[in-house]
């Protein structure tokens, strides 16, 4: 995740703000709360993830904006009795979606998509080079993978957070 990308969150925020919309950001997760996720999940994060949760723990826009509405990230213990409370983290989703939908022991729920039941999942079994996963589709009312949507979590964050951006940046008539 580049420092591009951090900037353009940061803008996507202040400009929801302006339109009585919320872009929320979780905050920081401690280094110890993302390798109790990685362990509980039996994984590791690749770097753009790791990366994105040391920034911003997690995001959450309006459903309408983007094909992906939630990034799903990890919530420090002591966040437990916060307001953030309500978005559930990657552990609470990843560990439910292999329980209730079969989801395989190699893909990680990292984002919720714009339509009921979408999932945007690391596949953990495809590792990059550079230690990254592509993002796959998971359609939950199939209980199946669908297509890779993006080659890595940094991207994926890039090109969503991009197109809202875009949107929201255009003049209203």
């Amino acid at each position: 995740m580049t420092s591009n990308t951090i900037e353009l969150v940061e803008h996507v925020r202040r400009r929801l703000s302006t339109h009585d919309s919320v872009c929320e950001i979780v905050g920081p997760a401690p280094e110890a709360a993302i390798v109790a996720a990685e362990e509980a999940l039996g994984c590791t994060f690749p770097p753009s993830y790791r990366t994105f949760l040391s920034t911003f723990g997690g995001i959450a826009i309006p459903t309408h904006l983007g094909v992906v509405h939630e990034f799903v990230g990890v919530h420090a213990a002591e966040d437990a009795t916060s307001h953030e409370q309500h978005l559930d983290d990657v552990v609470q989703r990843t560990l439910r979606a292999r329980e209730e939908r079969r989801l395989g022991e190699h893909l990680v729920v990292v984002g919720m998509g714009a339509q009921y039941q979408e999932w945007f999942c690391l596949d953990t079994n495809r590792p990059s080079a550079s230690g990254e996963y592509p993002v796959v589709l998971f359609d939950a009312r199939d209980n199946a993978v669908d297509q890779q949507f993006y080659d890595d979590f940094g991207q994926m964050l890039q090109e969503v957070m991009g197109f809202v951006a875009d949107n929201l940046d255009q003049p209203l008539d």
